[in-house]
C-alpha cells in the first residue's frame, strides 16, 4: 500500500480517479488522458459518451482488467494502483452486457463463486445465494439449480447482478449491462435495479451509450467526449438545466425541457395552498412532476391535491409546476 500523502480522499469518497491515462502500445494518442474525479460513498454514477471515448477504458482500470499507463486509483483510502489486481477485484463486483455465466455451473454456484474463492463455509455460501436470489426477484426454491441456458436474458443478467454481489463488495462496476436486452426488459430492469440500490446502497460505476439510461439511473453522470476528454460532471438536472457546452447539448439532444420534468418530484416544489374541495386530481409528493402534469391533462383540470411524506395536503396549480421546473437548476434528486 502506497505511503499516505496529502491527496488521500476524505472519508466520503469511495473512489478517487486521480491524472488517470491509459495509452495502448502502437497508438499515437491517450485512449483515456490525465482523468481525475471523485466519487462518493454511496453513490450511482454514470459514464456515457460515444464509442471510442475511453469510458469502458476507464471503468476496467478501477478493477485493473486494464492496467493504467499513468495515475492512481484511490478505494475506500486505499491507494490500490500497486496492489494485487486478484486481490483487489475480489473487492469489487463486476457485471457486464455478455454476463458472463459460467455455463456448466448451475445458478447457485455461479453465484456463490466468489464467497468460495473468499473460503467462506458452504453453509454460508448457501444462505448468501438464496439471500441475493430473493434479492433480484428470483425464487431460490426454483431457480438455484437452473443452468445458465434455462434462463431468458433478463433472468440471466439478474444472476449476474446477485453474482457480483455475492462477496458484499463496496464497489460495483456495470458496463453496459442492459445493453443486449429488449426494450420492455431492459426498463423493467433498470427500474427494480433503483429499487434494490435504494436498499443496498453500493459505490456504482454503470456505463452506457444511452443518455436516457444515464439520466433514469445516474446521481451524476460523466459525459465524456472525443479524445477521452471529460465534458461534464454533474447530476442528471445540472446537464439538462445547464449543458456546459455545445457537445454537451447535442449529446443530450432536443426535449431536454421535458425530461427534467421527469426528474423533479413534486416534494421538490415549495408552497401550496389549501386544498380545494373538487375538481383537483390527487399526486403523492413522490410523483414526478412529469406524471403529475399528465394526470392533470388527462383529467382537464389545472388544480392538484398533494398528499403523502408524512406531510398535510396542500394544493398546486398548474403554474405552479411549471415555474418550478422552469427555476430548477441542477438541484439534487
Amino acid at each position: 500500500m502506497t505511503d499516505p500523502t496529502p491527496s488521500t480522499p476524505p472519508p466520503d469518497v469511495m473512489i478517487r480517479l486521480e491524472g488517470l491515462a491509459k495509452r495502448y502500445p502502437g497508438q499515437s494518442a491517450d485512449a483515456v488522458s490525465a482523468l481525475s474525479m471523485d466519487i462518493r460513498r454511496g453513490e450511482f454514477v454514470v459514464f456515457v459518451g460515444p464509442s471510442g471515448c475511453g469510458k469502458t477504458t476507464t471503468l476496467r482500470m478501477i478493477n485493473r482488467l486494464v492496467e493504467p499507463s499513468a495515475g492512481r486509483i484511490w478505494i475506500d483510502g486505499e491507494d490500490v494502483t500497486d496492489v494485487d489486481p486478484d486481490r483487489l477485484r475480489r473487492r469489487i463486483g463486476y457485471v457486464i452486457q455478455q454476463i458472463g455465466l459460467i455455463p456448466h455451473m448451475t445458478v447457485a454456484q455461479n453465484v456463490g463463486l466468489v464467497p468460495r474463492l473468499l473460503g467462506w463455509d458452504k453453509a454460508r455460501i448457501r444462505d448468501r445465494v438464496d439471500e441475493l436470489l430473493d434479492l433480484v426477484g428470483l425464487d431460490p426454491a426454483v431457480f438455484r439449480d437452473r443452468y445458465p441456458k434455462q434462463l431468458s436474458g433478463g433472468q440471466q443478467q439478474r444472476v449476474g447482478v446477485a453474482r457480483a454481489l455475492a462477496g458484499d463488495p463496496p464497489v460495483m462496476l456495470m458496463d453496459e449491462p442492459f445493453g443486449a436486452i429488449d426494450p420492455i426488459t431492459r426498463d423493467r430492469l433498470q427500474d427494480e435495479f433503483l429499487k434494490l440500490q435504494e436498499r443496498i446502497r453500493k459505490t456504482i460505476v454503470f456505463v452506457t451509450h444511452d443518455i436516457d439510461e444515464a439520466l433514469k439511473l445516474g446521481d451524476r453522470i460523466a459525459i465524456f467526449g472525443e479524445g477521452s476528454r471529460l465534458a461534464q460532471f454533474a447530476t442528471p438536472l445540472e446537464i439538462l438545466s445547464a449543458p456546459a457546452d455545445d457537445y454537451v447539448r447535442s449529446f443530450v439532444g432536443s426535449g431536454a425541457a421535458i425530461r427534467r420534468l421527469g426528474l423533479l418530484r413534486v416534494a421538490d416544489i415549495p408552497g401550496g395552498g389549501t386544498p380545494p374541495s373538487d375538481g383537483a386530481v390527487r399526486v403523492t409528493e413522490d410523483h414526478t412532476v412529469y406524471a403529475a402534469l399528465e394526470k392533470m391533462l388527462e383529467s382537464g383540470t389545472d388544480r392538484m391535491v398533494v398528499g403523502g411524506n408524512g406531510r398535510g395536503e396542500r394544493s398546486l396549480t398548474l403554474r405552479d409546476l411549471l415555474l418550478a421546473a422552469a427555476r430548477a437548476k441542477g438541484e439534487p434528486r
